[in-house]
């Protein structure tokens, strides 16, 4: 039974086209590359924006050089080097003193409750004001690494060794662990 199932869950996923596929990891990554924009500073449009940019390369890339074996790990890097564009080219929305709140606030706004929403609110604003004393490679780091990527693959985003990513990590996590 679970073999049957597996195949028909296979064959619908191989007739799936292109688009779809892409529609699907959309829905999938969108939540995780807010998350990780936001926590770089970018506010919602500016993170909504790279995101789609991020997505309408890999579409492009996808079209002309065939489907990416880790689209993921493509996608936060594409994400990570536009948003560093925008920094260098002082193209940024927001003045540079933007934290991205409205990013946290919009995610925060879906708790339960007026006190679980004030315990969220306590909690993300320790956190964020925490993550916001690392540096920008600790930061995106951590925040990588919290999206389940893999030493390798955030190495290969942030444009570093393995090595290097190791001690970002470990320096970032030190320094939040004193802080919260």
């Amino acid at each position: 039974m679970l073999k049957v199932q597996s195949e028909i869950v296979d064959g619908a996923t191989s007739k799936m086209t292109r688009e779809d596929r892409l529609i699907q990891l959309y829905d999938q990554l969108r939540p995780a590359l807010l998350a990780y924009l936001g926590g770089l500073g970018l506010s919602l449009s500016e993170a909504e924006d790279i995101i789609q940019e991020a997505f309408l390369r890999l579409l492009g890339q996808a079209n002309a050089k065939g489907e990416h074996e880790n689209p993921k790990a493509w996608l936060f890097r594409v994400a990570h080097n536009l948003t560093m564009d925008l920094y260098r080219e002082g193209r940024r929305f927001e003045q540079p003193g933007t934290d991205g709140g409205d990013l946290l606030e919009g995610l925060l706004a879906q708790a339960d409750s007026p006190e679980e929403q004030a315990i969220r609110n306590e909690q993300m604003l320790r956190m964020h004001t925490a993550l916001g004393r690392l540096t920008q490679q600790q930061r995106a780091a951590v925040l990588l690494r919290a999206e389940d990527l893999r030493y390798r693959e955030v190495a290969e985003i942030l444009g570093v060794s393995i090595k290097r990513v190791s001690h970002l990590v470990q320096r970032a996590l030190s320094r939040l662990a004193g802080e919260i």
